[in-house]
């Protein structure tokens, strides 16, 4: 994966700022005022966002299929009447 390069932070008062890179995306004389938005976005560059989804069919019936087998395990996650339960015994303000 690219190593992502930020500009040097040349003023002090930006010192605690910590953000992607903002993209210009303006909308200029267009007459229904999203042909421009929509080629601003066309124009972005998709690869450097993050993706936290599936990025293929296979990859997401694999997901999906490993999801089933979860729900099977009692294991691996609890009722909604028990997660109540267990959360007004332990703090019983939330009732």
């Amino acid at each position: 994966m690219e190593e992502k390069r930020y500009p040097p932070i040349e003023e002090e008062e930006n010192l605690h700022m910590a953000c992607e890179p903002a993209v210009a995306c303006t909308a200029t004389a267009s007459t229904d005022g999203i042909t421009a938005v929509h080629d601003c976005i066309d124009d972005l560059d998709w690869e450097k966002f993050p993706s936290y989804g599936p990025s293929s069919v296979e990859e997401a019936i694999e997901r999906i299929e490993k999801a089933e087998e979860d729900m099977k395990d009692p294991s691996k996650w609890v009722t909604s009447e028990e997660l109540d339960k267990y959360l007004f015994e332990k703090f019983p303000w939330l009732r």
